[in-house]
C-alpha cells in the first residue's frame, strides 16, 4: 500500500458493497483478514474471490483512488477458512497511517452496526439514514450516530523522570501512563486531573495538549496530554493501579507495544537517538 494519503473519509453512500468494491475485511472475532497475495489491509478486488456469498456486514468507510471502500465481516462459515488474520494492535504497531485509520474505522463501524440494531426508545427495527452516517428509528424518528467514548492518557514529568504504573489487567511487567475515560460533565483537562488523583494520588501542573489516537477497543478516542508534578506522595489506588513509580528516561521498564499513544508519548520524551525501550 503507498505512503502516500489515498483514502478520503466520507460518511454516506447510497451504494451497497458490491463484491468488486475495495474492503478491509475482519472475522468475526474482530481480527483483518490480510490480503493473501498483498500481504496489506486492503483487498483492492474485493470480497469476491474470498466469499461464495454475501458478507455478513458491510460498512462503507470512503474512498479509495475514487473507488467506494467498505469494512466487511465474515460469516463464521466463512472465517475458518482463512488462516492469515491479525490483530488491530498489531496493524497499530506497524505505524502505517492509511492502514490503520481503515482498520480502526472498520472495526468501530462495524462493532457500531452490531450493537445499534434496534431503536432504545421503542424497540423497532432502524434503518439507515439517507445523507449522513447514522440510523434512524422509522417510528418515532430517534437517530443513532456512532458512539465514540473520550478518554485521557497523560505523561507527567518531575524533573527527568516520568510517572509509569502498572494495571492490574496488564501482561507481565508492562508499565504505561495513567489513563481513565471522560465523565459526564467534565471538560478534558479536569478528567486528567481527577483520574491523576484517584488513580496514583498525586496532584499536577502545566497540563498540555500533545495529540491523539483513534483507539477502538472497541470505540474510543485516546487524548493524549503532558503535565509536570505539583506535590502529594505516589499512592495507588490498589483497584487498577497496584504498582507506580517514577522512572528515570534512560532506565525504563518494560513498556505498552509500539503504536500505542502511550508508546509514543514516552518515546517524544526521549533524548533524541536514545534505545533503551525493551
Amino acid at each position: 500500500m503507498a505512503e502516500n494519503w489515498h483514502f478520503k473519509v466520507e460518511t454516506y453512500s447510497e451504494f451497497r458493497c458490491s463484491p468488486a468494491d475495495p474492503c478491509v475485511v475482519f472475522n468475526p472475532a474482530g481480527e483483518v483478514v490480510l490480503n493473501g497475495a498483498t500481504g496489506e489491509v486492503l483487498h483492492l478486488e474485493g470480497y469476491q474471490r474470498l466469499l461464495g456469498g454475501d458478507p455478513q456486514d458491510a460498512a462503507y468507510l470512503g474512498t479509495w483512488d475514487g473507488r467506494r471502500c467498505y469494512a466487511v465481516t465474515l460469516s463464521e462459515q466463512n472465517a475458518g477458512s482463512f488462516v492469515n488474520p491479525i490483530s488491530l494492535r498489531e496493524i497499530l504497531a506497524q505505524q502505517k497511517p492509511e492502514e490503520g485509520c481503515l482498520a480502526c474505522m472498520g472495526k468501530q463501524l462495524l462493532f457500531w452496526r452490531q450493537q445499534t440494531r434496534f431503536c432504545s426508545a421503542c424497540a423497532t427495527p432502524l434503518q439507515e439514514k439517507t445523507g449522513e452516517r447514522a440510523r434512524i428509528c422509522p417510528q418515532c424518528q430517534t437517530l443513532y450516530y456512532p458512539r465514540i467514548n473520550p478518554a485521557v492518557i497523560v505523561a507527567i514529568r518531575r524533573g527527568e523522570k516520568i510517572l509509569l504504573a502498572h494495571n492490574r489487567n496488564f501482561a507481565g511487567g508492562i508499565f504505561s501512563l495513567v489513563a481513565g475515560y471522560v465523565e459526564v460533565g467534565e471538560s478534558l483537562e479536569q478528567a486528567v486531573e481527577r483520574e491523576v488523583l484517584e488513580e496514583v494520588g498525586i496532584r499536577i501542573r502545566n497540563l498540555r495538549y500533545w495529540g491523539s489516537q483513534a483507539w477502538p477497543f472497541p470505540s474510543s478516542l485516546m487524548m493524549g496530554f503532558l503535565a509536570e508534578y505539583e506535590s502529594g506522595e505516589l499512592q495507588p489506588d490498589g483497584t487498577e493501579i497496584d504498582l507506580a513509580d517514577w522512572f528515570a528516561l534512560s532506565e525504563l521498564p518494560p513498556l505498552p507495544r509500539a503504536g500505542s499513544i502511550s508508546r509514543r508519548i514516552i518515546e517524544s520524551l526521549l533524548p533524541e537517538k536514545q534505545a533503551v525501550i525493551h
